[in-house]
């Protein structure tokens, strides 16, 4: 009677012990999940904070750069071609590309042929080149009063002609055949602030540069020599060693006396692919590109 009794006993313990495990198992099941989700919404907070802050900082430095173009302090010392330049201070990389407009392609003020030559740059053959700029005069081409009937809009063009001047490069977006072209990438070649039917060739991006040289050209659209810039793009690109999160904060400005800044904005620039950022351009600090008073507050910062 004692033994049984004393398996009794043992039964209760095991099934109770199996109760227990099966529980836990369940509770697990119901908290994991939980605990997981959990953990990965803290870590994507995380990295939208890291990439607010490194966007704010981004901009702060491109505000800083924008003003020294305007008071002209760094047109000598910096390339204004899109060339990229970069500086490491601590564990945080910056990248500083600037753009003359004197040295892209007018939407509104430049020829078939300059159009045509920028098109090209974007890896179009010569004859989609010319007819998109054909396309382009077409759509930017002020209303003729005797046509009986409006032009119809050729067929790598928009769906229809807007006969009025192009008030953004993204306007090109609508052209059937730019419609795969990175925004970016229009950005890279085209303007509409220069206000200008010429494109300085020192100026200018080295894809757009490759090509216009290149190219047989004539008459008086392609300069030399640098001449007096109607507006600029500034970008600044942000990112901390070791991660993969990067702010990034770029627009066009032009010089405004009136600002206390010394400049004013136009337009935000669309934010470009970012691939590798460029080397440095010193022994590791950023006096060169923002001045010695923001690359001091930056050691700070960084440390």
């Amino acid at each position: 009677m004692t033994e049984g009794r004393f398996e009794d006993q043992n039964g209760s313990a095991g099934f109770s012990l199996v109760a227990v495990l099966v529980f836990m198992l369940i509770v697990s099941a119901i908290v994991v999940p939980f605990a997981v989700t959990a953990k990965t919404r803290l870590m994507i907070a995380n990295n939208e904070i890291e990439q607010e802050r490194l966007s704010l900082l981004a901009e702060g430095l491109a505000n800083v750069v924008s003003s020294e173009l305007a008071n002209g302090s760094r047109t000598e010392k910096l390339p204004l071609d899109s060339s990229p330049t970069a500086c490491r201070s601590g564990k945080f990389t910056f990248d500083v590309r600037i753009q003359d407009h004197s040295g892209l392609i007018d939407l509104n003020a430049a020829d078939a042929h300059l159009l045509s030559l920028g098109l090209a740059s974007l890896g179009f053959d010569r004859q989609t080149a010319e007819e998109l700029a054909g396309a382009a005069i077409q759509f930017r081409g002020g209303p003729n009063a005797f046509a009986t009937q409006a032009e119809p809009a050729a067929s790598v063009g928009p769906p229809e002609n807007k006969q009025a001047p192009f008030e953004s490069v993204s306007e090109l977006e609508e052209f059937s055949a730019l419609a795969s072209t990175p925004l970016h990438d229009l950005y890279d070649v085209f303007t509409v602030f220069s206000k200008r039917g010429t494109l300085s060739l020192d100026r200018a991006p080295s894809r757009l540069r490759t090509v216009v040289a290149g190219a047989s050209t004539s008459g008086d659209s392609i300069t030399q020599g640098a001449s007096e810039a109607s507006a600029y793009s500034v970008q600044v690109t942000a990112r901390r060693d070791g991660s993969g999160i990067t702010g990034q904060a770029g627009f066009v400005i032009e010089k405004f006396p009136a600002s206390a800044a010394g400049f004013r904005r136009l337009s935000r620039s669309p934010a470009a692919v970012i691939t590798k950022l460029a080397a440095t351009t010193s022994s590791g600090n950023c006096d060169a590109l923002f001045g010695t008073a923001i690359a001091q507050i930056l050691r700070g910062w960084a440390s």
